[in-house]
């Protein structure tokens, strides 16, 4: 039943392997089967013993055959976990989680116009296989030990040492590594934020922060957010009616507008803070690729005094690196890493290496500005093929991540969005950016992913069958209710 190719490529083991998992699930071999013994299957396809214990042990890692003992191997019974078939899909909807998932889920053919991550192709240079042996090699104690619940030293080091050059005072000891920054804003919020506590945050802002906030049962206000920055006099409202404990913010390439925070609305915004006695959460996740070489941020100019600093690696390197970190005040570090501790223990020493020797080789700095250049040569071409399409994107000084783009008046951004994922686009709408929209005529788009003419004259096509057939529709399902009055400042035709 069993033949090895002599001539292949392929190894004797997978060859088995291979074979006996098609023969068991296509019910050629069905439960209950005995298997010949090691020797016997090793002597009928000459091959040795160890060749067939190794093949055995994968079909029953998998599931496929057991072990009894003194008895020998038998095709394992089936059990609906192992059923080849696909779950039935659930009901399509377009909010925070179902769109982290799509972001992240494998699908073949789908183009990503609005992802937050780089393309796969500007990341295959980051972590090559010279850095990983060199890495495997000093590290081999990684591979072993717990690590530390504050996360690998030299690391924390460095990071101090990067964080001084920004003008941001932070020592060793006030730095926590974390999965990311998804992990940073779980562990502020698990020790600074119980049920029913008031937060601010950006509006429009990161879907996924405000899901988490509501996970946690906080009370979330928003401020909107202009071209300058947050505004100072909506965030002193809010804090004077409601008294917020916390305030998010994105000070460098806001996600999704792509702005920048001025430094005089930076300034006011902390002296509002302090005046009412509340702490500043500052998302520095893309802050690497800002081109300019003037950038203020608000833990700059506040010394982390009342900002806890977040970032990570995981946007400008590799997704599956998950590094980020949290610089904190002192005292709340410890309030962070107790809830670490109670969480995950310790992140991944062996990853936090490969950023500690990126950043301390040179590799780190040459990667980010390959990629800023980049972004400078895509900006412009994306902004282009987006207004040829017939969008409006908002003005931008400098060559971001993020193109926040707005549709034409009457189009409905919902089944634009459903109808560009049946042709392999998947549309980043701008109503998850907003707390309680349910439609926006706005979307992100990635200016590293976006600069394809596929998309545009997609988008071109689609636009004007939609307009088209809009003409009869209510004037409430044309309208994108109060996110029409945000980012309107400097929002242009180009």
């Amino acid at each position: 039943m069993i033949h090895l190719d002599r001539d292949a490529e392929t190894p004797f083991t997978d060859q088995i392997v291979m074979q006996i998992a098609s023969l068991v699930r296509n019910g050629h071999l069905p439960s209950g089967t005995r298997l010949p013994s090691i020797r016997k299957m090793a002597g009928t396809l000459t091959v040795s013993s160890a060749t067939v214990v190794a093949a055995y042990d994968r079909l029953i890692a998998r599931g496929l055959i057991e072990s009894r003992a003194s008895s020998g191997f038998f095709v394992a019974p089936r059990h609906p976990g192992l059923s080849t078939q696909t779950r039935e899909a659930a009901p399509e909807r377009y909010d925070a989680l179902s769109m982290i998932r799509r972001l992240l889920q494998p699908q073949d053919g789908m183009f990503h116009a609005g992802s937050g991550f780089l393309p796969e192709a500007w990341l295959e240079d980051t972590l090559s296989t010279r850095l990983l042996a060199r890495v495997a090699r000093k590290g081999k104690r990684a591979f072993v030990n717990p690590g530390t619940a504050e996360g690998y030293a030299p690391l924390r080091a460095q990071l101090a040492v990067k964080l001084g050059m920004a003008g941001i005072p932070a020592h060793a000891d006030q730095i926590l590594m974390t999965f990311g920054v998804s992990q940073a804003f779980d562990l502020i919020a698990r020790a600074l934020i119980s049920p029913g506590d008031t937060v601010v945050v950006e509006e429009p802002g990161f879907f996924g922060l405000v899901a988490q906030l509501r996970a946690h049962g906080a009370r979330i206000l928003t401020v909107p957010r202009h071209d300058t920055g947050p505004d100072p006099a909506a965030f002193e409202e809010l804090c004077a009616n409601f008294r917020p404990k916390l305030f998010f913010t994105q000070t460098l390439m806001h996600n999704p507008t792509g702005t920048t925070t001025e430094p005089a609305c930076a300034s006011e915004i902390l002296h509002i803070a302090a005046r009412h006695n509340v702490l500043i959460v500052e998302d520095d996740i893309y802050g690497d690729l800002f081109p300019g070489g003037h950038t203020v941020h608000l833990a700059q100019l506040d010394k982390l005094q009342r900002v806890i600093f977040v970032s990570s690696f995981s946007k400008v390197l590799s997704p599956n690196v998950r590094v980020g970190y949290i610089a904190a005040p002192q005292a709340l570090y410890e309030s962070f890493l107790e809830q670490k501790l109670l969480s995950v223990m310790t992140t991944s020493e062996f990853d936090e290496r490969l950023i500690y020797e990126m950043l301390t080789d040179g590799g780190y700095r040459k990667h980010i500005e390959r990629v800023k250049q980049r972004l400078a040569r895509n900006m412009p071409a994306v902004v282009h093929g987006l207004t040829a399409a017939g969008l409006t994107t908002l003005e931008q000084d400098y060559a971001g991540v993020f193109v926040w783009a707005k549709l034409p008046e009457g189009i409905h951004t919902e089944t634009l969005v459903r109808d560009a994922a049946e042709h392999k686009f998947l549309l980043t709408p701008g109503a998850l950016f907003f707390l309680d929209c349910e439609h926006s005529p706005w979307l992100r788009f990635n200016a590293a992913s976006a600069n394809d003419v596929r998309l545009f004259d997609y988008l071109g096509g689609s636009i004007s069958a939609l307009r088209h057939n809009s003409v009869a529709a209510p004037r409430s399902e044309r309208a994108g209710g109060r996110a029409e009055l945000i980012i309107e400042k400097r929002s242009t035709q180009r």
